[in-house]
């Protein structure tokens, strides 16, 4: 892979990740859709994909790249864990769900952070609605799509960059 190809995959990761992190911002200011933790654990695993792109745009060589594509494929995964639990939470008849908790703003002024990283990490009822669908499927749904995509090409680049390390190495002795 040349850094040219690498800059070219990065720049289309990243308006890719824009996009998303932009829908998300739009249903919830434009549409009123408030997140539910899960939705902003995935949208922080977006934001931070998308700052590793931004970085693998202005790396120098490509072997600083692959340690970037390494730490694509752990946070696109995460971000498909979070979405993987809102659709594994959503699969549940509503009277299942587990109790709501309060907004995010409220949980940071009024409960112990132990608290604050359970709702984060595991969700809660609000993380178990479905408020909106989009060719029969939800917006988790939505979501884990995309980590996966952004999981398999940053994996396929890790491994891309590997074999061109080693064939330039070779190249050079």
């Amino acid at each position: 892979m040349t850094k040219r190809a690498y800059r070219t995959l990065q720049s289309l990761l990243l308006f890719v990740s824009v996009l998303i992190i932009g829908a998300t911002f739009y249903f919830q200011y434009a549409k009123g859709l408030q997140p539910c933790p899960l939705c902003i654990m995935q949208r922080l695993c977006a934001f931070l994909f998308a700052m590793f792109c931004m970085m693998g745009m202005c790396l120098s060589t490509l072997r600083r790249g692959r340690v970037v594509a390494l730490f694509q494929v752990f946070f696109a995964f995460v971000g498909f864990l979070f979405a993987d639990r809102q659709l594994w939470l959503q699969f549940f008849p509503a009277e299942q769900a587990s109790a709501c908790l309060p907004g995010f703003d409220v949980m940071i002024k009024y409960l112990p952070w132990q608290d604050i990283l359970h709702g984060l990490l595991w969700g809660a009822g609000e993380c178990a609605e479905v408020t909106w669908k989009w060719l029969g499927l939800s917006m988790p749904a939505w979501a884990a799509i995309y980590f996966l995509a952004m999981t398999v090409v940053s994996g396929l680049v890790f491994l891309l960059l590997g074999k061109s390390l080693r064939v330039i190495t070779t190249s050079n002795n």
